[in-house]
């Protein structure tokens, strides 16, 4: 009588990190399960590196329409405040580039902390999941990443279009708002029809994945809480909807 032969240990996905940042974009379901109980460190600081250096990248290239966003700004400050001339203005120019700046560096990371927060709060108590904060962050950093490629596409654009008559980002975007004239609805409309971007709903699959493979939420509450962080997006521009803009 022979002995029972043992069972072969489970294959181990020995794939580097680097591979991840390849993978995330062609098959997110294996980077999400390999690394579900690894630090979301690495991939929070890679992404948030290369926005800000994207930022900094597209300062010049795009700089006419951050100019156009920042004088549309100044009209809407001038318009609640009266007494804020455009001499004013002009003078705190300078401060308010610095401010930018400080934006750029501090943005992202900040933004990408503050979602996460959001997404860890539904998930962890609106879906009834055991999801935690660093989890959460994992897979919402590696949804970042299919804006270092619409970054890429926007300066790439500003480099070889003419962008001088564009006034909003969404003008070079992969959405609907693209082929909107900004002019022709209201900025509550047009905000709202910036989240139909091709990359904002491929960030959006991403955290579905990310909550199946790596929070080990089900696919109907992964899917909701998707849907879910989606709506909460489109909050600014609802909130310009209510106040008639």
């Amino acid at each position: 009588m022979s002995e029972p032969t043992a069972a072969a240990p489970p294959a181990t996905d020995n794939a580097s990190v680097a591979e991840d940042f390849v993978d995330i974009f062609v098959s997110p379901s294996k980077v999400y399960a390999r690394r579900a109980k690894a630090s979301p460190m690495v991939p929070f600081l890679v992404i948030c590196v290369i926005m800000i250096g994207l930022f900094f990248s597209s300062k010049n290239v795009l700089a006419q329409i951050f100019d156009a966003q920042m004088q549309k700004q100044m009209a809407i400050q001038m318009k609640a405040n009266p007494q804020l001339t455009p001499e004013a203005i002009e003078k705190a120019r300078p401060i308010t580039n610095v401010i930018v700046n400080i934006v750029g560096v501090i943005g992202a990371p900040l933004l990408l902390l503050f979602v996460t927060l959001i997404l860890w709060i539904v998930g962890r108590f609106f879906m009834s999941s055991t999801l935690t904060y660093g989890t959460a962050l994992l897979i919402m950093s590696y949804s970042w990443f299919p804006r270092i490629i619409s970054g890429v596409l926007a300066i790439v654009q500003g480099l070889v279009m003419d962008i001088s008559k564009l006034t909003e980002p969404a003008q070079i975007g992969a959405g609907i708002a693209r082929f909107i004239d900004p002019t022709s609805v209201s900025a509550g409309v047009y905000a709202l029809l910036t989240q139909v971007d091709l990359f904002t709903i491929w960030s959006t699959v991403l955290v579905v994945i990310g909550l199946q493979y790596a929070g080990k939420l089900d696919k109907s509450s992964a899917t909701i809480t998707g849907v879910i962080m989606f709506v909460l997006g489109c909050i600014p521009a609802l909130w310009q909807l209510m106040m008639g803009r």
